[in-house]
């Protein structure tokens, strides 16, 4: 079946993961806090799905921008932009300051 079929109707393919599970935990796995195993199950995702290999792209992008404009990125922020990223593949609507 093809991948944008199986993400319509939000199955994975045998032993992978789907897309709300990757985007649950996307910023874990380019932090390298995720297993091998797991690891693995996301890459292959993120090869097949090309909206989540461009989300993931993207986050590995603002990570690299940030280090090279500022190699002592404040916890805080790095804690803002996870919640951030987080409360996105939740579905929640952004807050307004």
């Amino acid at each position: 079946m093809k991948a944008w079929l199986r993400m319509l109707l939000h199955r994975s393919p045998p032993g992978g993961l789907d897309c709300h599970e990757v985007a649950e935990v996307l910023q874990h796995y380019l932090d390298g806090h995720i297993d091998a195993e797991r690891a693995g199950r996301i890459e292959a995702h993120l090869e097949e799905c090309r909206r989540c290999g461009m989300e993931a792209d993207t986050y590995a992008r603002i990570k690299a921008a940030l280090a090279a404009h500022r190699p002592e990125v404040p916890a805080e922020s790095i804690a803002r932009l996870r919640e951030f990223a987080e409360s996105l593949a939740r579905g929640d609507a952004p807050s307004t300051p």
